[in-house]
């Protein structure tokens, strides 16, 4: 008889069109995923998936088994498994966490301090974030909430404001020793940018800006790491314009925080999570401790920069 895990296999198969994804979606060792998968198949008595160029294609029988088994899944996520209780002393229960480099650094360590003592089975994933893919990984469920700010994200998503945000300039104290960082300066120094493409993020926006007000040969390094980013800018003459809270882990005495000399938008850190599982009491569980971040207390003000 097939059971639930039957069935979660089959969809992440379906969808990913591999073992090997569809068993770090689910976070199951791959061999485990491909016993289940052997079972599917004899179950069926069919293939079910055969390998192609492009990864593992539904077969026939496949294709017209998807519906049924995504309605069934649809019924336990959306009635049953919102109708479970969830006990944060007993549970053990895995949730995954999408957010930016600077988002899990700043999430997960009060996270896990507080699940220490509350929730001791409780464990995390940090999934990197992939805008394009977003919304389809919280509808999923490959992604439990999302920590960022995602102006284009919709389509069943919902959404919770924890604390607000405002950027900040790196610099290296060897580059500007005292004074201010006036919009001459800036201009023609060397800037390391981080690429907000890949982020599906607010930052792709003044990334941007950032970009058209340097020039692109001003540019000497593209990385899509914030916490890579502020090592470079620490240990170069190189720039960075980053979120404020990224400079917690900085050593104040090799770089200088300053304000911008441009306006950049300031913007709200969200969490994030799709309406099919708004009921589900771990994931009621999970936000409501994701909600008192919202005292957070504000970073240390930056140096004021100049217009000239």
């Amino acid at each position: 008889m097939l059971s639930f895990t039957h069935l979660t296999v089959f969809e992440a198969i379906i969808r990913t069109k591999s073992v090997s994804l569809a068993a770090e979606t689910l976070d199951m060792p791959q061999p485990t995923v491909s016993r289940y998968l052997k079972q599917l198949r004899e179950h069926f008595d069919n293939q079910l998936f055969v390998r192609t160029h492009a990864g593992l294609e539904p077969t026939s029988l496949a294709l017209s088994a998807a519906p049924a088994v995504a309605q069934a899944l649809e019924l336990y996520r959306t009635r049953l498994s919102g109708a479970l209780e969830f006990d944060p002393r007993t549970a053990n229960r895995n949730f995954h966490i999408a957010a930016s480099d600077v988002g899990h650094l700043l999430i997960l360590p009060r996270l896990v301090e507080w699940a220490r003592q509350e929730a001791p089975g409780v464990r995390f994933k940090a999934v990197p974030l992939g805008g394009e893919k977003l919304i389809a990984k919280l509808e999923s469920g490959e992604v439990d909430v999302a920590i960022g700010s995602f102006p284009a994200l919709f389509a069943g998503v919902l959404e919770q404001s924890l604390f607000p945000e405002s950027y900040v300039c790196v610099v290296p104290r060897s580059f500007i020793p005292q004074g201010r960082l006036t919009m001459a300066r800036f201009k023609s120094a060397r800037h390391v940018l981080v690429d907000g493409r890949h982020l599906g993020h607010i930052h792709e926006d003044v990334e941007k800006i950032i970009s058209k007000l340097v020039g692109v040969r001003n540019i000497t390094v593209m990385a899509e790491s914030f916490l890579l980013s502020a090592h470079i800018a620490e240990q170069s003459r190189l720039i960075l314009t980053a979120p404020s809270r990224l400079t917690d882990i900085l050593k104040r005495d090799a770089v200088r925080i300053l304000k911008p000399p441009v306006n950049l938008p300031g913007f709200q850190v969200k969490q994030y999570w799709h309406e099919r599982f708004h009921e589900d009491a771990g994931h009621i569980w999970l936000r409501s401790i994701l909600a008192r971040f919202r005292a957070l207390g504000p970073v240390p003000e930056a140096e004021p920069s100049s217009p000239g």
